[in-house]
């Protein structure tokens, strides 16, 4: 079959070039689902069959995305607006095609891979810009963000890799499903909140890089250098948000302040803060913090976390349980059960 005709489902939640990092010849340590420390292909996860498998757009759809676009600076609406007609325009293919009286083995191909490869290619796109970038701070060359050439795609891949994750996606309908209950809202909007996700999130991904891009000089930006025996984790919610803060937040508050970890490599980190309390990562990070940010991934991933070494998923699963006997045992005594660890 002809490239451009191949149809892919197994979409990466999680870009498997970054996850490389971790890898030795191309394996990766990992929590499986029974809970055990495995080590497999970065291929086959943080990846979910037809999970940016795009809806054929109508009316309604374009509407309540266009609704969405117009809380966003007027620039960006235009960056969206561009997105969203050529998807208009696939959708317009696909329509075509599904209410086409023909069959044919070609037309089938074709509608498939509107809407199984669309969106999956785009992020591709976003992906191979930063590819330099990436690499050159995976290898402790933070000077290749000196250019905004290189700033640009860097911040693009922090936003996108933010909004693309299932945690996200989870997390925000849920949040979005409260919401419509509290204001009593019509169940359909929750309906093409869901539906139209997948551009959505793409929207989201675009404003969170630009912002990012945008606030850089007020921001606090840290490359940190971890020469400890421990090495950094990352998991299928790559990068979190560990501003102080957060950790007061009630169920499903969105968060006013970020500091945004992101592990580069089992060596390497960066952070984009707006507090000022994790600056001296930037000269030196001990052992203790590196294992404080380990368990920040751990507990805010969505399914696994992946890692260089064994042994240090094993530590981090023993804490782990440690931490749940102890609060079980506490609130035992209260009556209550709280074993919520984020």
């Amino acid at each position: 079959m002809k490239k451009h005709k191949e149809i892919k489902r197994n979409h990466h939640y999680v870009w498997s070039h970054y996850l490389r990092r971790w890898a030795v010849n191309n394996n990766v340590f990992y929590i499986s689902k029974s809970g055990k420390v495995s080590n497999d292909s970065i291929k086959g996860l943080a990846k979910e069959t037809d999970f940016y498998k795009i809806s054929p757009l109508n009316s309604e759809d374009i509407e309540y995305i266009r609704k969405f676009s117009s809380q966003s600076p007027e620039f960006l609406q235009e960056i969206h607006e561009s997105h969203l007609e050529h998807f208009i325009k696939l959708s317009s293919i696909t329509n075509a095609i599904s209410k086409s009286n023909i069959y044919s083995e070609e037309l089938e191909s074709i509608d498939n891979a509107i809407k199984h490869n669309s969106l999956e290619n785009l992020h591709s796109i976003f992906e191979d810009t930063a590819v330099n970038v990436i690499n050159e701070l995976s290898k402790g060359n933070v000077s290749v963000l000196s250019t905004s050439a290189n700033m640009i795609p860097f911040c693009s891949y922090i936003g996108h890799q933010i909004s693309r994750t299932q945690a996200l996606k989870e997390q925000s309908l849920k949040a979005v499903k409260a919401g419509m209950l509290r204001i009593n809202a019509s169940p359909k909007y929750v309906a093409l909140f869901e539906k139209n996700w997948w551009f959505l999130s793409f929207i989201f991904g675009l404003n969170i890089g630009m912002s990012l891009y945008e606030s850089k000089e007020r921001d606090k930006h840290v490359f940190i250098i971890n020469n400890t025996d421990t090495p950094f984790i990352t998991s299928d919610n790559p990068i979190i948000n560990v501003h102080k803060s957060v950790a007061g937040l009630a169920d499903l508050e969105a968060p006013t302040e970020a500091d945004f970890f992101i592990p580069l490599s089992p060596k390497y980190a960066y952070m984009i803060n707006n507090s000022s309390d994790y600056d001296h990562l930037g000269a030196l990070i001990t052992t203790e913090e590196v294992n404080e940010l380990n368990k920040a991934i751990y507990y805010k991933s969505y399914k696994t976390v992946f890692a260089s070494e064994d042994q240090v998923l094993s530590e981090l699963k023993a804490y782990n349980k440690a931490i749940k006997n102890r609060s079980v045992q506490k609130t035992a005594s209260t009556g209550r059960a709280n074993t919520r660890l984020l």
